[in-house]
């Protein structure tokens, strides 16, 4: 019985109307994913065990075995196309034509990895088994080498059973695909009860899944996340160069979750989601996960950070059924500060100014319990530099005079009597929410260990009794840990990953506010009626700062939930997202980031906001055409002046730092260009354009077709110098028209997709007459414009 009932799908916004007859899912990229970035990026693992497992030679690096795999694939196409009239191809039709090893264990070796990183995506998997409840009749269809009985396995080990489905059509098996049409015909056959229009289908890939089925009258949902999704990749790519960004399958959940809130999400929620998300959500799955490796049963997360940790901790300990619990701490530097005074003194007193040069003296004998003798008035709020260059009344020195009251006899005991009560205090407060839990794992922010360092002080077993989780830390790390402290580093697995978080050091501001910002610290404890109590401060965002923040939040709650079951990233794929964000912003975070507040969290209540007067002025010299490495010379700025300079380099010039990553970008292929185009004519307000391209096949016009496709551009017609090479009626999608055509469509620009014949383009599309056609030419501005 059809199902009457209107369906939701997750990543678009209201219902399906008419419901269909008839549901066809892609499979790879929409219902499974996987957990590296490309398909190909597996056959490196494939190289690597076939070395290991002496099928093949030592010699043949996986990069190596990559270029093989992706060569002998094309060799296997070609040989079916000339016997038998289809490019369709199995596995061992492919290791056939590799020549490296025995083509059947290599096959094995590949499905064997394809099963360790194919996962079900978690926000399909659950409406197909409602869809399957409700009785809505669904089929699978894949362009795909491996067979029926491969991929129905694949799908087996990723929860994806028969009984999800009523059947499988895969392009090896059928010998005609999605591209070409072949399977959609097939599935129009097989369902003669059911009109086109009754059948929804829906996919990720522009030509296969949406121009295609609509071609044939089906209808057709593009499943492709926000645009701003492969905005943020795109940087990803220049930042990292040659070396492509780890995957990160999960912020496309994400990203595809924010499409079904709707086109009027903000900025804030979507920063929240596709950059600080990765961070925040993949840091504390991580820190679950090895509490687990190492049998800690209690997570105790501190505050203000616990806000947003400890649901994120407890949603991946609930999933994963694990016997754990999460015990957020009101602890915080400030509120553990007295307890550096136990043996305090003018040296002490000195090294605090030193490390903390926002810090002034008289707010540090506050935290101590000292109070301000008279005479001393005109230097309050004074901070280390400040008194180096003051003098007292009587001529003498402020700082030594400053530094000589440290050292009194009796501000020192009543220094030791404030750090016991604080000790007394803090010890009583954490021996409640902790009670008798053996070990205990302390999770801060980064970047030294300090605070948690402090609270293992606090008790006799501290040391074997906690673990330390930071997200990222800096050298002083090795304090702790040289004084017996266990720590563990998210990011600290290789080079890169303590690279990314040298990055969030240096600027941590932004992370920080998106986290406490809504929360008050913990300035002390109170003892009420024998119950130690923690004193919280004010929230420090108000208003429109507090309405951003909170999006932010929400944001950053939403990729936790996206991600579902799908399985941690690695530190450094988490990170990059962020890392990229602080190194090269776009006009937009620089704007809206650089408004943000902070504050210090260190004894005193001093705030700023990030890219105020004082730091747009502080990068004021670094500005301008001179060729210096402006990178390194930004990071170099002092952070109390410029606390995040390529903010405030952006706010005055928008390009600053992605003008020269895309003059240099290292990547090499036709996906550079592309992109570049594409970039070019979203610049320029085109939405409809015409495509004039060289070689068919082999040349830049199937990337372009999918690049633009991607980003949301309408594509009209394609053209090609080489006719032959791109018959008509359609080439991968696109209908086909002759050059001296395209002057008569009806588009908003021709791009011309090449790089040495836009001469030859150019004259030919003029040559058509008709009306004015605009060119979009990439590093031609001879060309570009208006043409009559």
């Amino acid at each position: 019985m059809p199902m009457t009932q209107p369906i939701g799908i997750p990543g678009f916004s209201g219902a399906v109307e008419p419901v269909p007859e008839l549901m066809s899912l892609d499979i790879f990229d929409t219902l499974l994913l996987r957990r590296v970035d490309t398909p190909a990026d597996a056959f490196d693992i494939v190289g690597r065990r076939a070395v290991e497992r002496n099928i093949i030679d030592e010699g043949v690096t996986p990069s190596l075995f990559r270029l093989v795999r992706q060569s002998a694939e094309q060799a296997a196409r070609s040989k079916a196309q000339a016997t038998r009239a289809s490019t369709e191809v199995g596995l061992a039709d492919i290791y056939a034509e590799a020549s490296l090893g025995d083509p059947a264990a290599l096959a094995r070796i590949e499905l064997e990895v394809e099963r360790e990183l194919v996962f079900a995506n978690p926000l399909l998997l659950p409406w197909l088994e409602e869809l399957a409840r409700r009785g809505m009749r669904v089929v699978l269809l894949s362009d795909m080498y491996l067979s029926h009985a491969e991929l129905t396995d694949l799908l087996l080990a990723a929860g994806i059973h028969g009984g999800l489905y009523a059947a499988l059509y895969v392009s090896s098996g059928h010998g005609c695909s999605k591209r070409d049409g072949g399977l959609f015909h097939k599935l129009i056959a097989d369902h003669p009860d059911i009109l086109p229009d009754r059948i929804l289908h829906m996919g990720d890939d522009p030509i296969a899944d949406l121009a295609m089925p609509a071609g044939l009258g089906l209808r057709a949902l593009h499943y492709v996340p926000v645009p701003r999704h492969a905005a943020l990749q795109e940087r990803e790519r220049l930042v990292a160069g040659l070396a492509r960004p780890a995957a990160l399958p999960t912020r496309r959940l994400a990203a595809l979750a924010l499409r079904e809130a709707g086109p009027d999400m903000s900025f804030w929620t979507e920063f929240g989601a596709l950059v600080l998300g990765p961070a925040v959500a993949e840091y504390c799955r991580w820190v679950v996960e090895d509490c687990r490796r190492r049998g800690i049963g209690v997570i105790a997360p501190l505050m203000r950070e616990a806000v947003l940790f400890a649901p994120l901790m407890e949603d991946w300990i609930r999933l994963r059924g694990y016997d754990m619990t999460v015990v957020p701490l009101h602890v915080s530097r400030q509120a553990l500060a007295p307890l550096e005074f136990a043996d305090f003194g003018a040296d002490k007193a000195r090294a605090l100014l030193q490390s903390r040069p926002h810090l002034a003296w008289d707010s540090l004998m506050a935290l101590a319990g000292i109070a301000i003798p008279a005479g001393y008035g005109s230097l309050t709020g004074y901070r280390m530099d400040d008194l180096a260059g003051a003098a007292m009344p009587d001529g003498r020195p402020a700082l030594d005079a400053v530094l000589a009251l440290f050292d009194a006899p009796e501000n020192r005991q009543q220094a030791a009597r404030r750090a016991a009560e604080v000790r007394r205090l803090a010890h009583a407060y954490l021996e409640d929410r902790l009670g008798s839990a053996g070990r205990v794992a302390l999770v801060d922010l980064g970047a030294r260990g300090t605070t948690p360092e402090a609270i293992a002080g606090l008790f006799q077993d501290g040391r074997s009794r906690f673990h330390t989780y930071l997200c990222y830390a800096v050298p002083d790390v090795a304090g702790p840990l040289r004084r017996g402290l266990p720590v563990s580093v998210y990011c600290a697995d290789t080079a890169l990953g303590m690279v990314l978080g040298r990055v969030l050091y240096r600027t941590p501001q932004i992370l920080e506010r998106a986290l406490t910002g809504l929360h008050g610290t913990t300035l002390g404890y109170e003892d009420r009626d024998g119950t130690v109590l923690p004193l919280l401060g004010s929230p420090p965002a108000r208003g429109d700062e507090a309405v951003a923040l909170a999006a932010v939040q929400a944001g950053i709650r939403l990729y936790g939930t996206a991600a579902g079951g799908a399985p941690p990233a690695l530190g450094e794929a988490a990170l990059f997202p962020l890392a990229a964000a602080l190194l090269m912003p776009t006009a937009e975070e620089a704007e809206a980031l650089g408004s943000l507040g902070y504050d210090y969290n260190d004894g005193t209540d001093r705030e700023r906001i990030i890219c105020d007067a004082a730091a747009v002025k502080g990068v004021s010299g670094l500005a301008g055409p001179s060729p210096l490495p402006l990178m390194s010379m930004a990071m170099g700025t002092r952070p109390m002046t410029v606390p995040w300079p390529q903010g405030a380099l952006t706010l005055g010039d928008p390009a600053v730092f992605s003008r020269v990553a895309e003059a240099v970008a290292l990547e090499v292929g036709h996906g550079t260009v592309c992109r570049a185009l594409v970039t070019e004519a979203r610049r320029r307000g085109i939405r409809r354009i015409a495509i004039a391209a060289v070689g068919g096949d082999g040349g830049m016009g199937p990337e372009f077709i999918r690049t633009a496709a991607a980003a949301g551009l309408e594509l009209t017609s394609y053209a090609d110098l080489m006719e032959h090479l791109a018959p008509a009626p359609r080439f991968h999608g696109v209908p086909v028209t002759g050059l001296d055509r395209l002057a008569e469509i009806d588009a908003d620009a021709v791009v011309l997709v090449t790089l040495g014949y836009a001469d030859k383009l150019a004259e030919l599309v003029r040559r058509g007459g008709g009306r004015s056609v605009r060119l979009v030419a990439l590093g031609r501005p001879d060309l570009d414009g208006v043409s009559p």
